[in-house]
């Protein structure tokens, strides 16, 4: 009797991918160093980082981004997150937490006031690198403040400000545009030689900024 066997079932080789010059963040493809036998065709490859440095690692980790540097990547992050604990002791650094917690956090005293009323930190300074970027380090005795004390926190809206400008820039200072210079009412009522409650019911009334020029006692000077 004669026995046959059919053949073994071959498993069909898919066809090797070249990642040779192929850059996944930091990583350039360079070689393959050892080809997976198995169906998951996870290759180890050798890469070339940025840095200079070089990894070995399998393909589908780099692909996933679970691998994205030779470990440099990882040493950065850590130096800038400990300069930035080391910042956390700065004014500046204070200012720029204090901000986002008036407008984030509702349990915050001040939250009614900022973020209860609509006011925002603009997205670029979600990042402390970027607002310090913007506003550079706070000069000794000055804080942050917004020019339009209805506008957001953004670098075309903060300055850092002594306490007397602040004072002129609270809610309840009533501001008054005339000549296309935006001021206080106490500001104005000074410049114009008009008492404060005088000019106040002045603009009430509708007065133009040509009449409330012609009734100022002293020369509008800026």
């Amino acid at each position: 009797m004669i026995y046959t066997s059919k053949p073994e079932g071959r498993r069909r080789n898919r066809p090797l991918k070249d990642y040779a010059g192929i850059r996944f963040g930091r990583l350039v493809g360079v070689s393959l160093v050892e080809r997976d036998t198995s169906k998951e065709n996870n290759h180890l490859w050798r890469f070339v980082c940025d840095c200079g440095g070089h990894k070995t690692a399998r393909i589908k980790n780099v692909r996933g981004k679970k691998t994205q540097s030779c470990g440099c990547l990882a040493t950065e992050t850590l130096v800038k997150r400990n300069t930035t604990h080391g910042l956390s002791g700065s004014g500046t650094y204070r200012s720029w937490k204090d901000c986002r917690a008036r407008c984030n956090n509702t349990n915050d005293t001040d939250f009614k006031h900022y973020g209860g009323r609509g006011i925002t930190v603009c997205d670029e300074w979600d990042d402390y690198e970027a607002f310090l970027r913007d506003m550079g380090e706070r000069p000794d005795g000055l804080t942050l403040d917004r020019i339009d004390v209805d506008g957001n926190y953004s670098a075309d809206n903060c300055r850092w400000a002594d306490a007397a400008t602040q004072a002129n820039n609270k809610r309840n200072n009533r501001t008054v545009v005339i000549d296309g210079i935006r001021a206080n009412l106490s500001e104005w009522s000074r410049w114009l030689g008009v008492g404060h409650k005088t000019l106040s019911y002045r603009l009430d009334a509708g007065w133009t900024e040509e009449e409330i020029k012609q009734g100022a006692k002293s020369p509008v000077v800026l």
